[in-house]
Formats: C-alpha cells, structure tokens, sequence
C-alpha cells in the first residue's frame, strides 16, 4: 500500500510533504529555512500549514540555539527585530493579537513586561516560542 494513502488528514499530507526531521547540517537547516519562508509567505495559512510551520520553526529554532547563540537581547529588541524580519508594522500586530498599540509601543522600549497571555499572542503571530520575550537570564 501507498504511504500517501494512509495519511488522511491535511497534517498528515503536509508531514509526508515536507518530511520534517531534525537539522544536523547547514544543508538541512537551508532547506528547512526555504520551507518555512514558502509558507510564511502565503497570506493565510490552514491549521495544518499553522501546525507546521510552528513545528519547522522549532527546529530551526533548536538547531540555532546550538550553532548561533544569540547575544542576550532584550524582549523589547526581540520584538523590534521581529517586526524588522517580517517587515511588519506595530499597528498590524496590535490588530492581529488584540494587544493595543501603547502596550506594544511601551514593551518595544522596555517600559513594560508582557503577561504570559500576550507573550503567548506575539509568539503564536510570529511563530516563535513565548520565551523569546521573556528578559534573559
């Protein structure tokens, strides 16, 4: 029997799609990389592409932790860096996330902490872990 067959859910589809595995090489890590651009770049995403693309950044995110350690940041220049990256605005996350734009604005220039909900909300927009915005240790 077909592998392809037995997969029934989009999920399951995506997973045999894009095979995602754990990033040993540079090669692998580019690769993974190029997936989760092609699916940051669809203007909506299903839940199984959502699914995915948090799964692909948790890789990316573990393989990186071990090859590029990051200077300490604060979560205000994580934020910043992030909205940089995805060439996005303050506005339309504040509209994305239902956190006001003065919440955002005083959390960029560290006036403010987040709660874990409203980590929670920057982490699920940006696909990254809620920890990114937590101060460093």
């Amino acid at each position: 029997m077909n592998v392809s067959t037995v997969a029934r859910t989009p999920y399951e589809r995506l997973l045999l799609q894009f095979a995602p595995r754990a990033i040993r090489s540079h090669t692998q890590y580019q690769r993974v990389l190029r997936q989760v651009d092609g699916l940051m770049r669809k203007p909506k995403l299903s839940r199984a592409e959502d699914d995915l693309l948090e799964l692909l950044a948790s890789l990316v995110a573990q393989y990186e932790q071990t090859r590029f350690p990051a200077p300490d940041v604060t979560p205000g220049e994580m934020l910043a860096h992030l909205l940089e990256a995805r060439g996005t605005t303050v506005e339309v996350v504040a509209t994305a996330t239902g956190i006001s734009k003065t919440t955002l604005a005083r959390f960029l220039d560290g006036s403010q902490a987040l709660d874990a909900t409203r980590r929670a909300q920057l982490a699920k927009f940006f696909h990254v872990s809620a920890d990114s915005f937590l101060p460093a240790e």
